[in-house]
């Protein structure tokens, strides 16, 4: 029987999950914001600069679950970020929006993620870091459908 190496890639994958968590978190409280966690993210993203998008339109834009994207929003909801409202054209469908609160996180956003990206190049060069998002893109469609257009814009390409 042939042996095959075991890769540590799951264990170094998980620790930069929770290393960026942390990071994130703690950027945020030093800017005064409070009830949001790391995985808020990928939704408020979708939904700055006035979106509206239904609990269907998040889970395909971010690659997450419906399930997922209800608990989050809820969440939200709760810490008034964002509330649900009836879609104009169709009252069957509610559509999510950012409050003025939910809005005004969004500078925050981008510092922190300015401020995530000079932590990288600290131990990274330019080359290193195209070659890391390389491979962690990659990476992810072994496991999943990495929907397009997801991490664009201001805070994601702060």
């Amino acid at each position: 029987m042939r042996s095959v190496k075991q890769t540590l890639v799951p264990f170094f994958a998980g620790l930069l999950l929770a290393g960026t968590s942390t990071f994130v978190s703690a950027e945020m409280k030093k800017r005064g914001i409070e009830g949001l966690v790391p995985s808020h993210g990928n939704l408020l993203v979708q939904l700055f600069g006035g979106n509206a998008l239904t609990v269907t339109e998040l889970a395909q834009r971010t690659g997450r679950t419906k399930s997922t994207v209800s608990v989050l929003a809820g969440k939200l909801e709760q810490a008034g970020y964002l509330v649900r409202e009836p879609d104009p054209s169709d009252g069957r469908l509610l559509r999510l929006r950012l409050t003025e609160k939910g809005e005004a996180v969004e500078e925050a956003f981008a510092e922190v993620t300015r401020a995530m990206q000079d932590k990288f190049r600290e131990g990274l060069t330019e080359e290193e870091l195209d070659l890391l998002e390389a491979l962690l893109i990659k990476s992810v469609r072994v496991f999943t459908t990495l929907p397009e257009g997801v991490y664009r814009g201001p805070v994601a390409t702060a």
